[in-house]
């Protein structure tokens, strides 16, 4: 706000009103735009977002049977979304979206191999038949190949690859079309601070398949721009899941100090990184990387000392 505009709302309110129309709090501005400019999405009021930031956008999500993957589909779903989610364990994600459809929610969940192209192509047609369409996709999905470099097999090597960078591509290109046809469509790539940063844990083929991720992003926002498609990654921090709650305390500990909030990111925090991308409020927002990271990436912090409190 301009110092000229805010004397003048202040002297609206010391001297009377002023004449003429008094602006809202909030209100459509409209902005220049070149000819032939896509729509990236609608204008949302704070009225109408409340319990309403997702309602009628058809979302594929991966990896909905544990974790972050889990706790995003209620949020989304919670948020007015239709939700297809995946899982290689047979029938958890299907198990996963009952329990969401009993609450009255819009939701399936189906078990697909996401390293198998065929597969995931079969599973994006049938969900965007489900839905009636795509609008964003959220590659949450991973399942890293992990060994100190000096014991890197190419078998472990090529797992990663497979788990962690194919899928991305997979999901993406087989949802691709059906994003164009999107009235704003958004993609999510989850990538990982190991992505932006080495490490002294054994994460080589990990690090090389996020940091891979992060240039993806870019990329398909620059092709996708045309077509009104965004895309945008999260780095995720030290998110406490099942897997990460049956490592060592003492290695735990290690972890959650090099935490510049000193403490462990609970999954719902990275739901709601996902869930703003996802929405028109973000409408603007696209080639960003947004960090979940508890301030690790960006902030040097000597740690607390002592065990963590679980």
């Amino acid at each position: 706000m301009s110092p000229h505009f805010a004397s003048q709302r202040w002297a609206a309110k010391e001297d009377g009103p002023r004449q003429g129309k008094e602006p809202t709090m909030a209100q459509e501005v409209k902005v220049p735009k070149m000819p032939g400019a896509p729509v990236f999405g609608k204008w949302i009021s704070p009225e109408e977002s409340v319990g309403q930031r997702l309602k009628g956008k058809k979302i594929l999500l991966t990896g909905t049977t544990k974790g972050v993957g889990r706790v995003t589909q209620e949020l989304l779903c919670a948020h007015g979304a239709f939700v297809c989610g995946s899982g290689r364990t047979p029938g958890v994600a299907a198990s996963v979206a009952d329990e969401l459809k009993a609450k009255g929610y819009q939701a399936a969940g189906m078990d697909v191999d996401l390293s198998d192209y065929d597969a995931v192509k079969k599973w994006v047609e049938e969900c965007a038949e489900l839905m009636g369409g795509i609008d964003v996709v959220i590659n949450n999905a991973s399942h890293p190949g992990m060994a100190p470099f000096g014991e890197m097999t190419p078998e472990i090597w090529n797992y990663g690859i497979k788990n962690e960078l194919d899928l991305v591509y997979n999901v993406c290109n087989c949802a691709w079309p059906y994003l164009q046809k999107a009235d704003g469509a958004s993609i999510i790539i989850t990538s990982s601070t190991v992505g932006l940063q080495g490490s002294n844990s054994p994460q080589a083929c990990h690090a090389a398949c996020k940091g891979a991720c992060l240039s993806l992003a870019r990329q398909l926002a620059a092709e996708g721009g045309p077509f009104g498609i965004r895309c945008n990654s999260v780095t995720p921090g030290l998110v406490w899941t099942e897997a990460m709650s049956n490592i060592p305390k003492e290695m735990a500990s290690g972890l959650v100090a090099a935490q510049t909030t000193q403490q462990a990111i609970d999954p719902m925090d990275i739901a709601y990184a996902y869930l703003f991308l996802a929405s028109d409020e973000s409408r603007q927002i696209t080639a960003a990387n947004i960090p979940v990271d508890g301030g690790c990436a960006g902030a040097v912090t000597g740690g607390m000392q002592g065990e963590i409190e679980v």
